[in-house]
């Protein structure tokens, strides 16, 4: 009898690297689903069509691939979350932030911007201080740029007003139109995501016994809210004249 051949010992080298190719390939293929995330939409119309094939067949017209959404398309066409609303807030105001002039919070489906009185209006005013209007210029720059409505809101303390108006009622309403007007002025907003709102001294941050108390009651919040429809927002043109260009209204 002839002597045996006897193998090498470990796996053919071609096995390994065979081995390495396909590690690779998995990664890459890893890789490329977490740069992506599935559209829901897009997935029931898949397994919609799924579901049919199985069954009777049909000829049917396909006008759109089902996809993933990169990364790269939702820099440019970016999901209008709270938080992205509160980042561009954040990245345009920041020195005023640092300042302390102005306070943002972000709550569950609005982000709030809150004002100090001591840079808005004096005592018993709704006349903008000549201080507030380059923030204000700021903020209509981020309410450019996003969608979703925006409510601006007047508050004041439990002090008894003096002058021109009957109530702290009144006054936090004129305050909150004053505010509103400006942010309008340049006719780059459409009018129909704004509303004024005055709520007095109903909704005080502190109680209303100490001097700095006051002060902090005595605000203008500007609301962000999250939009419902984020995709149909659009930049909308100016005329000739500088006036935003509107649809009409539906008649009811």
């Amino acid at each position: 009898m002839g002597k045996k051949c006897e193998c090498p010992k470990g796996a053919p080298m071609w096995m390994v690297t065979f081995g390495d190719l396909m590690s690779l390939l998995l990664c890459f293929f890893v890789l490329l689903l977490s740069f992506s995330t599935t559209d829901p939409a897009m997935y029931k119309e898949v397994s919609g069509s799924l579901e049919k094939a199985f069954g009777v067949q049909k000829q049917e017209i396909t006008l759109d691939i089902p996809k993933g959404i990169d990364i790269v398309s939702r820099d440019f066409n970016p999901v209008f979350s709270v938080d992205v609303i509160l980042e561009k807030i954040k990245s345009a105001i920041k020195l005023e932030l640092i300042k302390g002039e102005v306070q943002v919070e972000a709550l569950n489906d609005r982000v709030v911007l809150r004002m100090n009185d001591e840079i808005t209006f004096d005592p018993g005013s709704d006349q903008l201080k000549p201080e507030s209007k380059p923030i204000l210029d700021k903020i209509r720059g981020i309410i450019e740029t996003v969608p979703g409505d925006v409510i601006v809101s007047g508050h004041t303390d439990d002090s008894p007003v003096t002058g021109l108006f009957e109530s702290n009622w009144h006054l936090s309403a004129a305050r909150a139109a004053t505010v509103v007007v400006y942010l309008l002025s340049r006719h780059s907003i459409d009018p129909r995501r704004m509303a004024a709102i005055g709520y007095g001294p109903s909704r005080p941050l502190a109680l209303n016994d100490t001097p700095e108390h006051r002060a902090k009651n005595r605000r203008v919040e500007i609301v962000f809210l999250q939009p419902k429809n984020p995709d149909n927002f659009e930049v909308r043109p100016l005329d000739e004249k500088g006036i935003l260009e509107q649809e009409p209204l539906p008649l009811d």
